[in-house]
């Protein structure tokens, strides 16, 4: 599927801020060439949607997250908003989810958080919910997605991350779109059974 300009009108979460987009309510992401994903501001109905996805055991492994419940609509956004890199312990939060051009169907998320203006910074994160759509692609063009708002909307220079260093198939799709290995960030991720676990800090700059 083939599309030229998707417009998204902006409704977000109420718990999450507005956009910094210049003071538009949407959203214009302009797309000349094929694409199977794009990005669109999160809806309660997407939260709910993932909240039934997030006992999968491969999320729950890779995301080092304890499963949540129906009602759990506030601790998974906070999940998402938590913060692990040093330069990043506080600011804004964007949230968006991955949507499939092919058929409108919400498959994840892709968060942009702890943006630190003074140092044009930010921690990204991402995940995707529907089993179906991972290992496929689908995480790396969103990434795109979301590195392009990031750099040339938002006007950022670095972003980083996090990653767990036995999850390798999550390190590959960081690599593809630019991102660098940097350091171990020893015991910095609470488990969901109080332990803490080594992260991967990986990160990206504009070029």
């Amino acid at each position: 599927m083939y599309s030229t300009i998707v417009l998204i009108v902006y409704q977000p979460h109420p718990s999450m801020p507005a956009l910094p987009s210049a003071g538009l309510n949407v959203i214009l992401q302009t797309m000349h060439t094929k694409r199977r994903v794009y990005l669109a501001p999160l809806e309660d109905k997407h939260i709910s949607h993932y909240l039934q996805l997030s006992d999968d055991p491969e999320l729950v492994a890779t995301e080092g997250w304890r499963p949540f419940g129906i009602d759990e609509k506030e601790r998974f956004l906070q999940t998402l908003q938590v913060l692990t890199l040093p330069y990043c312990s506080s600011g804004k939060t964007i949230i968006f989810s991955i949507i499939s051009t092919a058929d409108d169907k919400a498959i994840g998320y892709v968060s942009i958080k702890g943006i630190n203006e003074a140092k044009s910074s930010a921690e990204l994160g991402i995940g995707i919910m529907e089993k179906e759509y991972r290992g496929q692609g689908y995480g790396t063009e969103a990434l795109k997605l979301a590195l392009d708002y990031a750099f040339n909307e938002l006007g950022l220079a670095l972003l980083g991350l996090t990653v767990f260093p036995s999850n390798e198939r999550a390190i590959r799709a960081y690599e593809k779109v630019g991102f660098k290995r940097k350091e171990v960030l020893e015991k910095s991720w609470l488990m969901p059974d109080g332990e803490y676990a080594d992260m991967l800090l990986m990160e990206v700059t504009q070029d």
